[in-house]
């Protein structure tokens, strides 16, 4: 157990805290890229135990399962625990099972040191035009953003999950279902996804950040409806027109 301390009117010991907070964004963690001293180690190499050090004493923001409020932390915490429990790095946990067993050959735990083929390069907008993306440490996002792929590696990886390759079928249905708060009220979140809908029709899906890049997929289950959208400038979010795609696709196939 890795124990969080609140600064707050109440103490909240870590065991309140479960993993499905953590995968449901409803721990209550102070999330680390909201806080203003991140700017300290951007640029450092940080070990995943210094990296929930940075953010573990924060005062929290709310009781465990009493809202829901996407947290990088939990991300954090979620990658600490596969390498505790492996005896694994986390990146060699995500290449061997699942890169390796959906055949993803052109994706890894993201690097900017390693000489990588068609690599695409990340760009800030200013106001006088573009400039190369600020440089982190991808230390630091860990196993809250710090991979890179393909759209080609993506679908490999949409594939993997319908074919129950790397999660079995009752584990990928907690995957895929709603969760409630404390109060009994239901939020549109799994372990993972966004689960929401196109005009009525369900669909699965979910966005990423980082400097110089932005990402948005979105699945349609009952089509088998898959539309995933990458941009190399953190100033163009592919959000909107990969929902539309997957919109007009799914007109497309219900005419």
């Amino acid at each position: 157990m890795i124990p969080f301390q609140s600064i707050s009117k109440t103490t909240l010991p870590g065991d309140k805290i479960t993993i499905h907070h953590l995968l449901t964004h409803t721990s209550g963690i102070k999330d680390f890229t909201k806080m203003k001293t991140l700017s300290t180690i951007a640029q450092k190499e940080m070990k995943p135990e210094m990296m929930v050090d940075f953010f573990k004493n924060e005062p929290v923001d709310f009781a465990p399962g009493e809202k829901f409020d996407y947290n990088n932390s939990g991300y954090v915490v979620l990658g600490y625990i596969i390498e505790l429990v492996s005896g694994q790095t986390y990146e060699d946990f995500i290449k061997k099972n699942i890169f390796e067993k959906a055949g993803m050959s052109h994706s890894y735990y993201a690097t900017d040191r390693q000489l990588i083929p068609k690599r695409a390069y990340g760009y800030h907008r200013k106001d006088h035009g573009f400039v190369n993306k600020t440089v982190i440490s991808f230390s630091v996002p860990f196993s809250s953003g710090s991979l890179m792929s393909t759209v080609d590696d993506m679908l490999k990886w949409q594939q993997a999950l319908n074919r129950n390759i790397l999660l079995n079928t009752a584990e990928t249905k907690k995957a895929f279902q709603k969760y409630k708060l404390n109060s009994g009220e239901e939020f549109t979140y799994g372990y993972g996804w966004h689960l929401k809908d196109i005009n009525g029709t369900p669909d699965r899906e979910h966005g990423g950040s980082i400097f110089g890049f932005k990402s948005m997929g979105v699945y349609i289950p009952s089509e088998d409806i898959y539309v995933i959208g990458f941009s190399n400038c953190d100033c163009h979010s592919p959000t909107e027109i990969t929902r539309n795609i997957a919109k007009i696709t799914l007109q497309s196939v219900k005419k």
